[in-house]
């Protein structure tokens, strides 16, 4: 986990020598649970803060780290006869986007006003997790892919920005539960722009 962390510190931190904006916002996320299975995996509400950097114009490179928490709740029943309790699972991670997007209007014209999308892959790193069912004895994966799509809207200082990432990988290691899950992504956030001079 170290060095995948390190990683991502040195690409945010050789990218912002070359940005032209900072971008930096906190918000909602919620989890799309893909296989609910025999444990009735949902995803709850969670939130989210971090930084980007945008490097380009009219076509840009937006790499960023946010830090995130993500809850999920599962049931558990071991009999018939009893009713199933409910528990949560809620993880922190750093989640590590690379995104390449369009400006719908060209920057070079001065507008305080622009609307944009984008895709690209994301890592989902994982720092620590709680369990509060002491009975089960279970890792997250020490990091978890990403793909996914997201677009905004600035207007001067400000944005706002809505995406939904589908999971690429599951989210536990071992076979604690009957069923691992894939823990597909929405996520909306408000944010400051830091331009720089171009």
């Amino acid at each position: 986990m170290f060095k995948q962390l390190l990683t991502s510190l040195l690409l945010i931190g050789t990218t912002s020598a070359m940005a032209q904006e900072f971008h930096f916002s906190a918000g909602y996320n919620g989890s799309n649970v893909s296989k609910a299975g025999d444990e009735h995996w949902v995803g709850k509400a969670g939130y989210q803060f971090g930084a980007d950097v945008l490097i380009g114009d009219r076509w840009f490179l937006k790499p960023g780290l946010h830090f995130v928490v993500r809850n999920l709740y599962y049931s558990y029943s071991n009999g018939v006869d009893i009713n199933a309790q409910e528990y949560k699972y809620t993880s922190r991670l750093l989640s590590v986007p690379v995104m390449l997007g369009i400006n719908l209007m060209d920057p070079a014209e001065k507008s305080s006003f622009n609307v944009y999308a984008m895709g690209g892959p994301t890592a989902l790193i994982s720092m620590n997790a709680d369990l509060d069912n002491d009975n089960v004895d279970v890792q997250t994966q020490a990091a978890q892919w990403y793909i996914g799509f997201a677009a905004g809207a600035e207007a001067g200082p400000v944005f706002i920005e809505g995406g939904y990432n589908a999971a690429m990988t599951n989210v536990f290691k071992g076979n604690e539960f009957q069923t691992n899950p894939k823990v597909n992504e929405v996520y909306g956030i408000v944010g400051l722009r830091l331009m720089l001079a171009r």
